[in-house]
């Protein structure tokens, strides 16, 4: 037989320790809360579905609950029209909450604001370089494409079948939180783990077709309305955008997962970071994201107000109004970008 021309996995001492920590400690548990970050993206809800339904393969008791539960463009995922969305939908006496792609403990919003901390074992399962290892029990490794990859080393070693919702999950992972396998965190192990996923019953053209072919004439009309208000700093380096509750209002919908009006702006010759400021239904809580290119980074941007993430993604929330968070959060970001060559 001829040798394989693929290269082997690679998995660091750290993360192999960590997988069977963590697939040790679910072996002797049950009743699991299992959540992510508010307005949970395609990585955090993909992870959170997935290992819901490793969980239920393991005979556990798993529910899924993340603040605004399953966001309407990631509906088509397994299991998602069963998240909960709010404190309400919390049962009692969880064994354990595992979190998926969640920087900080707060990020969980209403879900760990109505959680008891003490006495509560917390498992924190993230790729992103800022999180600040609030679990009992932290699994963090950047070197992670998406946190659904971090699900998939999980599946792999519970020794369960993967069947093709806990594969279309986790493939959905690696293409919303890789640009469809175009950011710089694409890497031999993405491609890796997306093959071996193809294997399992996905079928990217229908996840494709669900993520980026399903949009209504509303929401087409709002993009129009986001792209025509893009401005430029004077070198043209930085540019943003401001999503307004008013411009919701204005067209009839909301904009949903944000990262495409943001890629947008990036987009833009000579554009070497993108800003995006999202008025939030909460007042006086404004939604800042950024995109940068290689040798900004974006984790120091956000971490003056407690965000964090990749150094090429970033995200935050500035406390005060929508004007107020244009004005300053932009400033910022410029005087930040002219310290740096290009």
């Amino acid at each position: 037989m001829a040798k394989s021309l693929l290269p082997p996995h690679k998995l660091s001492p750290a993360s192999k320790a960590m997988v069977k920590k963590v697939i040790d400690f679910v072996r002797k548990n049950d009743n699991f809360l299992v959540s992510g970050h508010v307005r949970s993206d395609g990585d955090a809800l993909g992870s959170q579905l997935a290992f819901h339904h490793l969980l239920k393969k393991l005979g556990k008791k798993s529910q899924v609950v993340c603040d605004q539960g399953a966001l309407p463009d990631y509906r088509f995922l397994p299991g998602s029209d069963k998240v909960g969305a709010g404190p309400e939908d919390l049962a009692k006496k969880y064994s354990a909450v595992f979190t998926f792609d969640s920087g900080s403990w707060e990020r969980l919003e209403r879900i760990s604001a109505a959680l008891p901390r003490k006495g509560l074992t917390v498992v924190n399962v993230d790729h992103h370089a800022s999180n600040e290892r609030f679990g009992d029990l932290n699994w963090v490794d950047p070197s992670f494409s998406a946190c659904g990859e971090m699900v998939w080393e999980l599946v792999k070693a519970a020794g369960v079948k993967p069947d093709r919702n806990i594969a279309t999950c986790v493939y959905t992972t690696i293409v919303t939180d890789t640009g469809r396998f175009s950011f710089s965190n694409t890497t031999t192990e993405t491609h890796l783990n997306a093959a071996e996923l193809l294997a399992f019953g996905v079928k990217p053209g229908e996840i494709h077709n669900a993520l980026y072919r399903q949009r209504t004439k509303e929401q087409l009309a709002f993009l129009a309305e986001v792209l025509g208000r893009i401005k430029f700093s004077e070198d043209g380096q930085v540019g943003w955008i401001v999503i307004s509750k008013e411009l919701e209002q204005k067209t009839g919908t909301t904009p949903g997962d944000t990262q495409e009006y943001i890629d947008h702006v990036k987009s833009i010759k000579g554009v070497r970071v993108a800003v995006l400021l999202k008025e939030t239904d909460e007042p006086g809580k404004v939604k800042v994201s950024w995109r940068t290119n290689a040798g900004i980074d974006g984790i120091a941007l956000a971490s003056k107000y407690k965000g964090g993430g990749h150094p090429r993604a970033s995200g935050a929330t500035f406390r005060g109004t929508l004007e107020e968070a244009e004005r300053v959060i932009v400033d910022e970001t410029i005087q930040f970008v002219k310290g740096i060559p290009a």
